[in-house]
């Protein structure tokens, strides 16, 4: 017998997808403004060369598609709810491990990416709650 009803985790589903694409959306912020980001995670907003644009143009463009994703997602939650496994294995897991190489290499400093990794963790954990949480609902 399910610990929770269907009614409760598909909000909680719902809930989670929308909490992601928040979190996408508002990370398109610093990705696009070299300002923005200069002011969040450190660094020269001038020394921004081309290759800098070109990758952060390309990262933007597939975390936009990503927040899409998490959006069709709350549409139809129990049905899509592998996509948030798929969130945190290998996107924010990649994310986490690029960002702790960038620290370790003196490129931002760990301090300011403390923050991004404590709402990474929380998300993932709370992903991976929901998620197992709604096995006796999946099809």
């Amino acid at each position: 017998m399910p610990i929770v009803s269907i009614e409760t985790i598909t909000l909680l589903l719902r809930i989670a997808f929308l909490v992601g694409a928040v979190t996408d959306g508002l990370a398109l912020i610093p990705m696009l403004s070299r300002r923005i980001g200069a002011a969040l995670f450190g660094g020269d907003s001038s020394r921004a060369n081309f290759e800098y644009r070109f990758a952060m143009g390309i990262g933007a463009a597939l975390m936009a598609g990503w927040t899409l994703l998490l959006l069709w997602g709350a549409a139809s939650p129990i049905a899509r709810r592998d996509i948030l496994l798929l969130t945190v294995f290998p996107v924010i897991s990649g994310i986490v491990l690029a960002t702790v190489m960038a620290a370790r290499r003196g490129l931002v400093s760990v301090a300011r990416m403390i923050p991004l990794w404590l709402h990474l963790g929380t998300v993932s954990l709370f992903y991976i709650i929901v998620y197992v949480l709604s096995i006796p609902f999946a099809q």
